[in-house]
């Protein structure tokens, strides 16, 4: 190796690890970023879940009333 050249190796080297520095801590950045947008996904899942519960939940209880309803209209019509 030339004496010469061993700062311009070692500046190169110390570019790439610059570099690599760098490149993880952008990757940090998007990880966090990622599993902050994970949660805010997570929530509006649950969110969603719990409001599709709650229409099957009224869903049920509506057919529930109509089919009384018609139990005493069929009544009402027998007895006539």
């Amino acid at each position: 190796m030339d004496a010469a050249s061993f700062p311009e190796q070692f500046k190169e080297l110390e570019h790439k690890i610059e570099s690599l520095v760098q490149t993880c801590q952008n990757l940090k950045q998007s990880k966090s970023e990622l599993e902050a947008k994970i949660g805010e996904l997570e929530e509006a899942l649950k969110g969603k879940l719990s409001a599709e519960q709650s229409y099957v939940e009224e869903k049920s209880i509506i057919r529930g009333k109509i089919g009384d309803l018609l139990g005493r209209l069929d009544q009402v019509l027998d007895s006539e």
